[in-house]
Formats: C-alpha cells, structure tokens, sequence
C-alpha cells in the first residue's frame, strides 16, 4: 500500500472512531486500519473507505462501510456510496433503505438472466477458484468487476446485479453489506476461510437463484 492509499483510509478512518468513541465511548470498534481484530458485541465494524484504488485513480465507485452488531438492540447498518451520494441502510426487522427509498432485490428466477458482479483477490487465481468463476462467468448472463464490495452488496439490495460474489474478503468489507441484502429480501451464504484473518467467502443474490448459484460455486461435482 503506498503512503497515499494508507493516508486517505486513515483520515476518513481517525473521523469515524472519534465519532463513535464520542457516542459510543464503551462500544467496541472493529476497523480495517486500526483494529482488525475480533471484538465482542455490541460492536461497531468499519470500512472507512472501501475502493480506495477507485479513489485514488477517480475513478467514482467508492464508499464507506459502518455496521452495528448488538447482543439485544437491533442491527444496524449503512453504506454511503460517496460518488452518487446515495445513502443505503438496513435497520433489523425493517428492511433496506436508499436515500429512504425502500429496496428489495430482483425476482430473477434463473441463474442464465442473472448478472452477477464480483470482485478479484490473489486466493482467487488459485485453480479451483478460477474454476469457479468459469462457471460464473459460463452460466450467467455476465459477470462485471468494479471494486468496492460494499457498494456491490448494496446494488444487489436495489436489483440492479441479482448476485454478488467473492471469495476473500474481510469482515469489514461485508457486515453492512450483506446486511443490507438480507433486510430487502435477499440471501447470503458466508463460509469463513481457516487462514487467521477473519476472512471469509461471501455469495449474496435473489432468493430464488441462491440454492443453484451455492452449488454452481461449490467445490466438486455439484459446482463443476
């Protein structure tokens, strides 16, 4: 990461702690920069700006990421597409929100009309991964890659993509996210990676597409 990409990160990171530690003094903070590490709830997971190579290259496809997770209050989430100044949230129980605007994601019924948007890490040129994203890419209507995976997780809320998937990310990339998703109807399955940094897989789309796109991307013969 170059100096410039861990300054931008770090300043919109240092404003959003000094917020939440000002209202929320006794609430623990997970937070890509500063504190990547499990924290018990209630907690607050940060993304403080996630797309940062879109930022710096002006490239207008990034946001910030903040959820709530609480042991007794309902959760709460948000992702604030900067770019569009669009405001999505998710209040437990309530359902989805952009600028107010309530979502719901698309009634796509058939894995052949769903577009699908991903994103790319190092794990995912390993064979078995690209294997993967070959049957994505083989069955769907098309696959589009842009860099913010927030963001993403919040366009499938809305219905503009049916399916959003990667296989590496960080807590942080995905708590508000996949949230939002599921408060507008959708479904994600999360699988949690065995590498020590909280890292998981993340397949989020319409309900009525998710059980074949889980097998579609699943190791062995069911996702060959």
């Amino acid at each position: 990461m170059s100096n410039e990409t861990a300054e931008c990160d770090l300043v919109a990171e240092e404003a959003i702690l000094t917020e939440l530690d000002r209202h929320y003094p006794d609430h623990d903070v997970i937070s890509e920069e500063s504190s990547p590490e499990f924290a018990p709830k209630p907690r607050w997971i940060v993304d403080p700006l996630d797309g940062t190579v879109n930022y710096l290259n002006g490239v207008p496809h990034y946001s910030v990421s903040i959820a709530f997770e609480s042991a007794s209050e309902r959760d709460v989430s948000v992702v604030y597409h900067i770019p569009s100044d669009t405001m999505y949230a998710a209040v437990e129980g309530e359902g989805a929100f952009a600028n107010g605007r309530s979502l719901s994601v698309s009634e796509t019924g058939s894995i052949e009309d769903a577009l699908v948007v991903t994103g790319f890490d190092p794990a995912t040129m390993e064979a078995q991964d690209v294997d993967q994203f070959r049957s994505l890419i083989g069955e769907t209507q098309g696959v589009r890659r842009f860099g913010s995976a927030a963001a993403e997780l919040s366009m499938v809320a809305t219905g503009r993509f049916d399916v959003f998937f990667e296989r590496v990310l960080s807590v942080w990339d995905t708590a508000a996210g996949t949230h939002i998703v599921e408060e507008a109807g959708g479904e994600v399955t999360r699988i949690e990676r065995l590498d020590g940094e909280n890292s998981e897989m993340v397949l989020a789309s319409s309900p009525g597409i998710h059980r074949d796109l889980v097998a579609l991307v699943s190791p062995g013969p069911a996702g060959e």
